[in-house]
């Protein structure tokens, strides 16, 4: 096992074979993950950038990071549900998108402790959200944790507490591409999911307030999704959510998850720019499998507020097993 910082800023943590992550402070995010192929020949899975600056820079895109307070769209960036009502700050159009363009999550800097142990390391970020921040009731103290153990399984465990009733719906923006090269789209990428509606959407990508039934594989050919699917379960924590594979590697990603919604997203709106050899974007470079719970909205009544109360801790796990064939 090791942990090493490296000169990029980021933090680099090793297991004992070598299965490996890469992290940043900036936005508590998910930089690289080293897992093998079919021939044990490790490869970075998650598209990245080189420095925090990279990542400043191209904020928009949200690679690798934590989402919050609300991830998702919140229509004319006004929150409605759970007893609350109150204005938030646009930055998409008039909506609001994943917590805020100046201090959500994915923007500011988070607290890191590291941890080793015989099959696993762990890097835990923390972060104290003040009342008010992005416009959001409430002292929101959030936890973000990934652990990554030596036969290739990362678990991301997502926590957090208020001091006053608040929305919260977080999530990890990691864009998944399992062939391990630089460069190359998800178009040779298979996804089954466990999913039983799709959340239809009209302009803004905002809810129309209709559910349709969906079959569990869906198609990673553009012109590709960036919509929410309710999960045949609640609780997908024994069972898979969804299973990316990639037949040329032989990677498998097995996503297990508490929560009851995936967004999924194939990254069409990605641009096409090469940093250098090995940084490489391109529409399509990636799928994000975003799992959450349904935001509030008053076309869709019959799914639970995401309103946290103090008397009450939001837990959110998510577990990406990696394996091949």
């Amino acid at each position: 096992m090791s942990i090493e910082r490296e000169l990029s800023g980021f933090t680099r943590l090793t297991t004992s074979t070598g299965i490996s992550m890469v992290v940043s402070t900036f936005g508590a995010r998910l930089v690289e993950l080293w897992v093998p192929d079919r021939n044990g020949v490790l490869g970075n899975v998650v598209v990245g950038l080189p420095t925090p600056q990279h990542y400043d820079d191209r904020a928009n895109l949200y690679l690798g990071c934590t989402v919050g307070r609300v991830a998702g769209r919140i229509p004319a960036a006004h929150f409605t549900g759970g007893g609350l009502s109150f204005s938030l700050e646009p930055n998409e159009g008039p909506n609001q998108l994943h917590g805020g363009g100046t201090r959500s999550f994915d923007r500011i800097e988070w607290e890191l402790v590291t941890f080793e142990s015989d099959d696993s390391v762990v890097a835990e970020f923390h972060y104290v959200s003040p009342a008010g921040e992005e416009e959001y009731p409430g002292e929101l103290t959030v936890v973000s944790r990934y652990e990554l153990t030596t036969q290739g399984i990362l678990t991301s465990t997502l926590t957090a507490e208020t001091t006053s009733a608040c929305p919260v719906n977080l999530t990890t923006h990691s864009y998944w591409n399992l062939s391990g090269v630089a460069g190359s789209t998800i178009h040779d990428h298979k996804l089954d999911a466990d999913v039983a509606w799709h959340v239809e959407t009209g302009e803004g990508q905002l809810p129309t307030g209709e559910l349709t039934p969906t079959p569990h594989q869906l198609s990673l050919a553009a012109p590709g999704w960036d919509d929410t699917f309710v999960l045949e379960e609640t609780d997908h924590t024994l069972t898979p959510a969804a299973t990316l594979s990639h037949p040329g590697s032989g990677r498998i990603l097995t996503l297990y998850t508490t929560e009851p919604a995936l967004q999924v997203y194939t990254a069409g709106y990605l641009p096409q720019e090469a940093l250098d050899d090995v940084h490489v974007l391109t529409p399509f470079g990636g799928v994000c499998l975003e799992p959450q719970r349904i935001n509030d909205n008053a076309l869709l009544p019959h799914f639970p507020s995401i309103v946290l109360q103090p008397s009450d801790t939001y837990s959110h796990v998510t577990q990406h097993v990696f394996s091949s064939i």
